[in-house]
């Protein structure tokens, strides 16, 4: 039997459809983090620069767009299309086809600090933070199905729990990291214990109250937690060595260990 082959040609009105879409996407997702640079109480506009990335974005679609369309885009993106939807089990020894991504994003993110300034690390600290905290959330909403409403309250107390080590036990950072960690797992097994039989909407009204308790006390307890001005956390070390521009504590800072110039980032990298 002969198969008769279909050419499919370029259907450029939903490539240039892509590129508009993921251009308003990258206006929203950029322009409050690369448009706008604050300065002070003031802020000062950078059109320029957001444009330049806008540009990049919608030619990078456009381009991968028109390419997914020929015969050899079909066939990689054949590749990513599985056979199953959902959460499935593998056989034992499968190889997915991406596996090569997680070397490739550990080898980015060890070069990323070298090139980076320090207001993108700080922009893709904070967001790998929120990355990890949806992670735990996917874990208790999307998979065990649990409407957990408070459940920023654990890292709250994980991340108080490490300032107030520091700063009446006089335990240093990594000390007080893996501490930290015990604390809000321990606050969510106390809460998780009497809540275990709990669903729905009396699970969600329980799990609020609990954000809502952590949150008051939190500010209202100047004495201990200084309230909304906050606490100040151990900045880390590396085998004693500090990363400011003075010790402090009589330490020595690792720029003067090392022979070389202070520079801000040394830790981040």
């Amino acid at each position: 039997m002969s198969q008769t082959v279909v050419h499919q040609g370029l259907n450029v009105k939903r490539s240039l459809l892509d590129a508009v879409l993921a251009g308003l996407i990258a206006l929203i997702v950029f322009g409050p983090i690369v448009g706008i640079v604050l300065n002070g109480y003031s802020f000062n506009f950078e059109p320029r620069r957001l444009v330049w990335i806008i540009a990049a974005v919608m030619a990078g679609r456009l381009l991968l767009s028109l390419f997914l369309q020929t015969a050899p885009g079909r066939k990689v993106l054949a590749r990513f299309d599985g056979g199953n939807d959902g959460v499935y089990v593998r056989p034992i020894g499968a190889k997915t086809s991406l596996r090569w991504i997680i070397p490739l994003m550990a080898v980015i993110a060890l070069l990323f600090p070298f090139v980076a300034t320090k207001y993108l690390l700080t922009v893709a600290i904070l967001g790998l933070i929120y990355v990890l905290l949806g992670l735990g959330l996917n874990i208790v909403v999307g998979l065990a199905g649990l409407l957990d409403l408070g459940y920023v309250a654990f890292y709250a107390i994980g991340a108080y729990g490490l300032a107030l080590g520091y700063q009446y036990l006089g335990l240093g950072f990594w000390a007080m990291l893996p501490l930290g960690a015990l604390m809000a797992a321990l606050a969510g097994a106390l809460l998780g214990f009497p809540v275990l039989r709990m669903h729905g909407d009396y699970l969600a009204i329980v799990t609020l109250g609990f954000g809502e308790i952590i949150r008051l006390v939190l500010n209202n307890w100047m004495s201990l937690t200084g309230g909304p001005n906050g606490i100040s956390v151990p900045a880390p070390t590396l085998f004693g060595l500090e990363f400011g521009r003075r010790a402090k504590d009589g330490g020595v800072p690792i720029h003067e260990f090392l022979g070389i110039t202070y520079n801000p980032n040394l830790k981040f990298i």
